[in-house]
């Protein structure tokens, strides 16, 4: 659905005046679909909430569907592997298949609506339809998240991911042979202009520093392609950082249908091959926690089909 407007007022605020002429939809919703690229005023992609709109300014708001009001998020009886529960902090190793929060139209099962089943005081922790949530995984990504219990986590993980204080690591297979066993991609990224789905690499709305490590744990292949599995730590947590960085490199993701292509299709593989395998964070406290989650059953078996030697490790 694409909401069309043309304003009326003198000046005010994109994400306020959007909030006033679509008031079933949070404002927090709004300001997380202009940074998402769906928000163009004058034909221009605004991708800053705070971007001052003036009278007889066209502004288009392009919806999936309308956005689900804060009681529609429901508690749902999921089963969640908890890895650590102290402190106000959850540290949960999330299927794939599992989205972490509504979206657009969505109303299934949740990270977000098991959470409200499980904690019942967790509806008072952060924003409304992502309670306690701090960061997100793709939903075909599996592995550790973070979640906070208290409103005193939820800011503390919040200045932590801003000022960096959270390790995070995966584990990822890749299309061809990475010629460098260790290396950086320090390529700012940010909204395609061609298609909202995206980010990239390439002339993007607002491009962001975005720094990614990767070291080669294995080389392998299925007689006909090669493939590299890698470990990944993230320097910075941009949206896609991880497929967008490899792709940009000649090495997409394997089974990632938006930035792969027919190469990056494997047998056995249904998804993008992600796992986060480990997430460290410092308590208010100053000590370290962390938490790891096992290489997910599916891509176990994808790296036993191609005879990894390191597969028992992960």
């Amino acid at each position: 659905m694409m909401h069309e407007f043309i304003v009326e007022q003198l000046k005010t605020r994109l994400d306020k005046y959007l909030a006033e002429q679509l008031p079933a939809i949070s404002r927090s919703q709004i300001q997380r679909d202009i940074e998402g690229g769906m928000v163009e005023v004058n034909g221009a992609i605004i991708v800053e909430s705070k971007f001052v709109v003036r009278l007889n300014d066209k502004v288009v708001y392009k919806v999936e569907s309308e956005k689900l009001k804060v009681e529609s998020l429901k508690p749902t009886n999921t089963p969640l592997k908890i890895l650590y529960n102290n402190h106000g902090l959850l540290t949960i190793d999330k299927p794939a298949g599992l989205t972490v929060h509504p979206g657009a139209g969505f109303k299934g099962e949740t990270l977000a609506s098991a959470l409200l089943y499980q904690f019942k005081n967790i509806h008072l922790v952060g924003e409304e339809y992502r309670p306690g949530i701090v960061h997100r995984l793709d939903k075909d990504t599996s592995g550790v998240i973070l979640v906070a219990t208290t409103q005193e986590m939820y800011e503390h993980l919040k200045e932590a991911f801003t000022d960096r204080l959270v390790k995070k690591e995966y584990i990822a297979l890749v299309f061809g042979k990475m010629k460098k066993f260790h290396g950086f991609i320090e390529t700012p990224m940010g909204k395609s202009k061609t298609d909202f789905r995206k980010q990239t690499t390439k002339n993007p709305v607002e491009g962001k520093t975005a720094i990614t490590e990767y070291k080669v744990l294995e080389r392998l292949s299925n007689g006909v392609d090669e493939y590299t599995l890698i470990l990944v730590r993230l320097h910075t947590g941009r949206t896609h950082q991880i497929r967008v960085h490899m792709a940009s490199i000649g090495h997409p993701l394997m089974g990632d249908s938006l930035y792969g292509s027919k190469k990056t299709e494997l047998k056995g593989l249904n998804r993008q091959f992600l796992h986060a395998k480990k997430i460290e964070v410092q308590l208010p406290n100053k000590t370290w926690i962390e938490a790891e989650s096992e290489l997910a059953k599916d891509l176990k078996e994808v790296l036993v089909s191609l005879n990894s030697k390191v597969v028992k490790n992960l």
